[in-house]
């Protein structure tokens, strides 16, 4: 025992040894100690094994110098039955060292002369969470000076000389020293240290207790402050990113709203549940994203991932647990703190979304205009068709057939029309889209925070202050954090924390119907040749704004243009942007309070509570000349023939918009903890908490207010008869018709309240420091469970073991294995989702025709066997610690089933419904996940290191019982349709057959082509394919596989790294161009069929014969999402480079600095795709085979300074 603890090396000489016995003794007070018995014999032995076996023995720690034992004499002595100081004066008499009992310690130091005059440094040891550190050596140069801080982390030191360097040190910790003299010794001094490098000496923060990761079973991810900013991010999303295996950003996982962050891939069916981790902040769960908060305020993230590490948090861990541990004043006396970034955005790259040309659109369209001509005997009768003011249905139709109807009305001249179609195919409506409503996206960023800390309490405020442009012209975004963050030490048995975090954020939003560049053909103008604005006559867009907006084509626009009563349908672009556009805020405020008390060693009380507030509000204002308040005021003038007359239904004057809503929450927890070690050795240690927690969320009604007739100065409005306006509408002289106009803010109002209650327990037990055990359970209840009492009080719970394989006797001092850990868990979690209900519910409805008629309409009906979804993990994980601790990592295996899932089932008729949202679901996720870091190189001038994280993930779909639906629901529908046995967000195809003379083909179930063809190559006939068993099963949706390397080498005061991303093993649809229709922007339409041409591109609408039109219609979807369209989805990405220089110390002491740091950085610098043809994956969407807006590059340039 004693030559496996004994510190020793030969290098340091004046460094402490310690030899640590760890046992009960460290339990027990100074006077139980010395009342001890002893009873040892000694024969001529060293001192050395005196002290080894009172160490075993009695369990003694002994703090001493090895050189104390180099003129150390034999001892020869039999001591019975005294008290350890008797047994201690006559063991250690007339040796060269004096000895000191502290508590159960005994701390051998030199003899020194009464003569000479000392002086007392006294303090504490924390580490960077500001939790005590026990066991830390203190010694300066001399020998003779050195202690060890106690299980508080406080500390008292003798001193001789009047100036001296106090070093700190730990196994676990980095060496850390301090100048100190008599002057400055005279108060109490604080000091912080890191942690080493080593996997077991990170913590798993779960929000309710702090657990070295030694003693942990569960599998965690703890990311620390110095690996968040390595490189600049703008949130603290981005910052995770690449961090933690198995945490992927999925765009759209439900295929609707934002993207969401995927831990262990996909495990609900709930679009309502989603995907997302629950986010727990300073301990406690918060309805704020990462997004939300500010990344330099943070001082760790710890990814909870099998239910062993979440389970604490029940029926919300399903998808994993983020705890972000914000940052607490450190060190002693006030530090201050300053960042300052800049951010540019270059403009997206359109060449990569594969558009056609404007000479080749217009030849396109061309072709198009004489297929449709050659329908009509003219092409007065083609016109017609398309409508005109009062007269028809009118519909759209493009500037370049307005301008075949102007040549052939002879309102222009052959040589007009030529010289125009000459013109246009010069222009570039893109382009100057791109150069005139885009701008570089910049961003400036200042953040500042203050930390002081003393004896007593310490205290961290931040403020950080965002100024956002967006890309498009007039957005803007700016935002202010504060964060501020205090911890009290009352009394001895009392402290507390308390804090506030504030977020508000306003800006300015254009419309978003401006926001696309394909607003108006390709060969459209922005500007004229001077610089002016161009007014296009007339484009393809009602008004945008809630109303009855209808079509405008080039004779209704020239019939406006002369009508005095009407308003010009003239657009421009630039104008539009400057009009309707959108003011909005949001405040986020969260306030938390820690109040902690001891009862006894160990045992201690703990109440927290959080109470968070959100609000926001939008509003807007569109003067009556604005496009959108022109076309509106367009479709709501009445004529009256009688008396010839036109009376606009809409008040003269604008549009005033608001919008406002707000959410509450809190959280309040009651908790009891215990911390303690016992056993003759001290082997046995105990942590075990017990409380209950309640929660509650609330949103009520938002209020949308529209007002008509609004002047901006007078502050007034006029009044719309809404009644007349939602029913019947207003007869519309120009679309010859009744047109209703519904007003928003008669939308159904909700109000949101639910609330929680849960009970929970948990406990782990670690033997000697190598077998860990661990288990939890929690009971969780809501307002809307069902009331099934087999389902009600079910618990969730988890249980796990870890064996610290290299605390074991045949690993110790290992020459190459520094840390071996094995661990098994299993639990289960859980999910909540409450757009079920188990009653039955009704909402109120009013008869159309008899509008004083309410009735009860049954909206939902009963579901009694409501339950939480369950999901229940198996983990089997391994860390290690190589060469001295130059290779560090962990492997894990999972195995993830979720069950009683919320799916649509198949119902009996007969209880009066065809299907409900069930418990009756089931996914299984089973993956690997492997995380590497190698430390290359570390010399005094030289850093280099290494990072790879790999994760991979198989899904399946392992039950649903929903009823079978077409094949085209499973194509466009993957996370609503879905087969047993293949993964949840399938891609599914039609079997491609082939091609004759431009016409494709597929194979249904049986292998039989759907077309028939004539012996010329004619279809004769063509059948839709329906039945879901023709389709091709082609791969997942979704990524098997990610991760990243991370590759940083430092010089001196340099450093560079580099991350690179990656993701695979799923599938996506090529973009294929539309044979169904004749509105088309792709690149490809110039390769399409022609008689005699190459027999691999197919016929285009316009190329179908008139009376095969339907085929077209049949076969178009089935050749988008044909099987020969499918192309891997795997990337690679240089997600950003950085390069960080340290400012020399000379200039920046000159300058009044600590310290001070520039950094430059460069994010997506350069990617590979698989799929090729310039696809980017990452925001493509996959299932549809759509492009969208390429990540551009962004530079970042930093500063960073200590004061």
């Amino acid at each position: 025992m004693f030559n496996l603890i004994h510190l020793m090396t030969t290098t340091r000489p004046r460094y402490v040894w310690c030899m640590m016995m760890l046992c009960a003794a460290c339990l027990l007070q100074v006077n139980s100690v010395q009342a001890q018995r002893v009873s040892v014999q000694f024969k001529n032995s060293s001192v050395k094994e005196v002290i080894q076996q009172l160490s075993q023995q009695y369990g003694y720690q002994f703090i001493f110098d090895a050189d104390l034992l180099k003129e150390a004499k034999p001892i020869t002595r039999t001591v019975e039955q005294v008290e350890l100081s008797t047994a201690l004066e006559l063991l250690f008499q007339n040796q060269p060292f004096a000895y000191r009992i502290d508590k159960n310690r005994i701390v051998l130091s030199p003899k020194r002369s009464t003569r000479q005059k000392t002086y007392i440094v006294s303090g504490r040891v924390l580490d960077s969470l500001g939790k005590p550190i026990a066991g830390v050596s203190i010694h300066t140069d001399s020998p003779q000076e050195q202690t060890l801080s106690a299980e508080n982390g406080s500390f008292e030191l003798s001193l001789l000389a009047e100036e001296n360097t106090l070093y700190f040190h730990h196994m676990s910790y980095n060496l850390r020293s301090l100048p100190v003299t008599k002057v400055n010794a005279e108060r109490p001094i604080v000091i912080l240290l890191s942690l080493k490098e080593s996997m077991l000496n990170e913590v798993m923060i779960t929000g309710y207790q702090t657990i070295p990761r030694e003693r942990s079973t569960g599998s965690f991810v703890h990311v620390k402050n110095d690996q968040l900013n390595k490189q600049i991010n703008t949130d603290l999303l981005s910052a995770l990113e690449g961090q933690v295996s198995g945490l992927v950003y999925t765009k759209n996982p439900f295929g609707m709203g934002p993207d969401e962050p995927v831990l262990r891939g996909i495990g609900t069916y709930s679009t309502t549940v989603g995907t997302s981790p629950l986010i727990v902040m300073d301990n406690l769960p918060t309805e704020l994203g990462l997004s939300d908060i500010n990344p330099y305020d943070v001082e760790s993230v710890t990814v909870l991932k099998d239910a062993s590490a979440a389970s604490i948090y029940g029926a919300r861990a399903a998808n994993g647990v983020i705890i972000v541990t914000t940052k607490k004043g450190k060190g002693q006396g006030v530090k201050v703190n300053a960042n300052i970034d800049f951010f540019i955005t270059e403009k997206p790259d359109i060449t990569k979304l594969n558009d056609a040309s404007t000479a080749d659109l217009i030849d396109f369209e061309m072709d198009v205009y004489a297929r449709e001509l050659s329908r009509y005997a003219n092409t007065q009768s083609l016109f017609a068709n398309y409508g005109s003011m009062n007269n028809g249905s009118i519909r759209y139709y493009s500037p370049l057939y307005d301008l075949y109807r102007r040549r052939d009305l002879g309102e222009i001249s052959s040589q007009q029309f030529d010289a125009t179609i000459l013109q246009w195919k010069q222009n570039d409506y893109y382009k100057e889209y791109t150069d005139q409503v885009w701008q570089n996206q910049t961003t400036q960023r200042y953040n500042a925070n203050i930390s002081q800390s003393g004896s007593r309490s310490n205290t961290y405020a931040s403020f950080n202050y965002s100024n956002a442009d967006g890309r498009i012209r007039h957005n803007n975004n700016k935002s202010f954090n504060l964060n501020l963050k205090s911890s009290f030490t009352i009394t001895n048995w009392l402290s507390a924390t308390i804090g506030l975090n504030g977020n508000y954020t306003a800006g300015k939003e254009t419309e978003q119907t401006y926001n696309d560049y394909r607003l108006q053909p390709r060969y459209a103008r922005i500007l004229n040749q001077d610089g002016s604005r161009y007014i296009s006559p007339y484009i393809d867009l009602a008004s945008s704004i809630a109303g009855p907006g209808a079509a405008v084509n080039g004779r209704t626009a020239e019939q406006i243009e002369a009508h005095s009563q009407l308003r010009s349908t003239g657009f421009n672009i630039l104008d539009a942007l400057e009009q309707g556009v959108q003011n909005f805020n949001r405040l986020n405020l969260r306030a938390f309070t820690d109040l902690e008390a001891k009862i006894t060693k160990g045992l201690s009380y703990q109440v927290m509570f959080s109470y968070e507030l959100g609000q926001g509000g939008a509003n807007s204002f569109y003067d009556k000349n604005d496009y959108a308040m022109r076309m509106l005021h367009n479709g709501l003038v009445s004529y009256t023939a009688a008396n010839n007359t036109y009376r606009s239904n809409l008040p003269d004057g604008g549009r005033f918009f608001q919008y406002n809503d707000k959410n509450y929450n809190y959280t309040f927890r009651n908790q009891l903890n215990y911390n303690g070690t016992f056993g003759t050795q001290g082997q046995h240690q105990l942590t075990a908490l017990a409380g209950f927690e309640m929660r509650q969320t609330k949103t009520p009604p938002s209020l949308t207010r529209v007002l008509y007739g609004y002047d901006p100065v007078t502050l007034n409005s006029i009044n719309i008869d809404w009644a007349t306006a939602s029913e019947n509408g207003f007869q519309s002289y120009v679309y010859s018709g009744n047109n209703r106009f519904s007003n928003p803010t008669f939308s159904k109002l909700s109000n949101i309240h639910h609330r929680y209650v849960s009970a929970y327990a948990n406990a782990g037990y670690t033997y000697d420091g190598r077998i860990n055990l661990t288990g939890s359970v929690r009971v969780d209840q809501a307002d809307l469970f069902g009331v099934d009492p087999k389902y009600r009080y079910r618990p969730l719970w988890s249980m796990g073991a870890g064996w610290n394989i290299s605390n074991e006797s045949f690993l110790q001092d290992h020459p190459i294995i520094n840390v071996l850990k094995a661990r098994a868990t299993y639990g289960i979690t859980g999910n909540i989702d409450q757009t079920t209900f188990p009653h039955s519910t009704a909402a109120w409805k009013t008869d159309r025709l008899y509008t004083s008629l309410r009735y009860l309409e049954i909206a939902n009906l009963p579901n009694p066997k409501l339950r939480w979804e369950k999901t229940s993990t198996w983990n089997f994980g391994i860390d290690y610690a190589l060469l001295d601790n130059r290779l560090m990592g962990s492997i894990e295996y999972y195995n993830r089933y979720s069950s009683d899932l919320l799916v649509n089932s198949v119902l009996d008729p007969t209880v009066g419904a065809l299907s409900r949202r069930l418990n009756n679901g089931a996914l299984r996720n089973r993956g690997i996940e492997l995380s590497v870091t190698g430390t290359w190189l570390k010399t005094t001038d030289w850093r280099m290191s290494s990072t790879l994280v790999y994760a991979h993930n198989s899904n399946k779909v392992d039950k649903v019982s929903m009823a079978a639906s077409t094949a085209a629901s499973y194509v466009g529908a993957p996370t609503n349709y879905f087969f047993e046995g293949q993964p949840f967000n399938s891609l599914m195809a039609y079997r491609y057959g082939g091609m004759t003379e431009g016409y494709p083909y597929f194979l249904d179930e049986n292998g039989i082509a759907n077309t028939v063809f004539d012996a010329n190559g004619v279809p004769t006939s063509i059948k839709s394919i329906t039945s879901k068993d023709a389709l091709v099963y082609m791969g997942s949706l979704n990524p098997t596989y990610s991760g990243s390397f991370n590759q940083r080498i430092s010089y001196k005061s340099f450093d560079l790294s580099a991350m690179l991303v990656y993701s695979g093993g799923n599938k996506l649809r090529k973009d294929v161009i539309d044979i169904n229709s004749n509105v088309l922007y792709n690149k490809a339409l110039v390769n399409r069929w022609s008689q005699g041409g190459s027999s691999d591109y197919p016929r285009l609408l316009v190329d179908y014969p008139e009376n095969k039109l339907t085929y077209a219609s049949t076969s178009g979807s089935m050749w988008r999402n044909a099987d020969v369209h499918v192309l891997d989805a795997d990337y690679i990405k240089l997600r950003n480079i950085v390069v960080g220089y340290n400012l020399p110390n000379t200039w920046v002491r000159k300058a009044g600095l600590a310290n001070a740091k520039i950094m430059a950085q460069i994010n997506n610098l350069w990617y590979w795709s698989a799929a090729g043809d310039g696809i980017d994956p990452e925001v493509y969407s996959l299932n549809s085979g759509t492009r969208a807006m390429p990540n551009p590059k962004t530079y970042v340039l930093g500063i960073n300074v200590n004061f």
